[in-house]
């Protein structure tokens, strides 16, 4: 029996649906590919008219999609609350960014040019050592999931998701030609308030209230 192609974004895939340890690992971090049949909160589409095809979905009702053709293809994530956009140019990259990182919101709550990246690190740091604390193994679990698929490391891919996020081209659309919004908005970071514990990823509950912090609580937020 010929082996899957970790090289190609189907391989990666059918390792991952083939390895049970390895497809519950990925839905802690909030990556399930048992989700894929239930299908996105609503339809979307991009303006260009590339193909759709839905591969995982998170516990908020978020979901991932390759796009277009090919054996290597962009990754398209859309929120359940209106944002959305790509997170990387390879499902490889993608999985790196969404087991090696404490969320998509966590890495994108931030500019990477404010203070030279320094506030979003501290705040990554910060988001880690709150999901540790229920969350043992996590350190672990990383290093087992990047090993068994060679992942790229995950904070070396922090430009690029930035990048992608800010590409208009991959900005979802709806049935009723909305526009979805961009996961790096500048305007919502200090916006942000803690929300709800996710569904399936350990989090530590904090209580301070909105008016004690004007930050939001890293690890606490869903993903958008």
């Amino acid at each position: 029996m010929n082996q899957p192609d970790r090289r190609t974004d189907r391989g990666l895939l059918d390792i991952i649906h083939g390895t049970p340890w390895l497809a519950d690992l990925f839905a802690l971090f909030d990556f399930d590919v048992s989700r894929q049949a239930e299908g996105p909160v609503e339809p979307v589409k991009l303006a260009d008219g590339s193909s759709l095809e839905m591969i995982a979905g998170a516990a908020d009702g978020g979901a991932f999609f390759l796009v277009g053709e090919g054996p290597v293809r962009p990754v398209l994530y859309v929120g359940s609350e209106g944002a959305g956009g790509l997170i990387a140019r390879s499902l490889r990259d993608a999985l790196a960014i969404i087991t090696g990182l404490p969320s998509l919101h966590d890495a994108t709550t931030f500019s990477l040019e404010e203070d030279e990246g320094r506030r979003l690190l501290g705040w990554l740091a910060e988001a880690d050592a709150a999901i540790r604390e229920d969350w043992a193994t996590l350190d672990q679990d990383r290093e087992r999931v990047r090993a068994t698929l060679d992942l790229p490391p995950a904070y070396d891919l922090l430009p690029s998701l930035h990048a992608a996020a800010a590409d208009e081209r991959y900005r979802p659309v709806n049935d009723h030609g909305d526009r979805y919004r961009s996961m790096i908005d500048p305007g919502e970071a200090d916006d942000a308030m803690a929300i709800n514990v996710s569904a399936t990823m350990p989090r530590v509950v904090r209580t301070e209230s909105a008016s004690e912090s004007a930050d939001p609580i890293p690890g606490q937020i869903e993903l958008f």
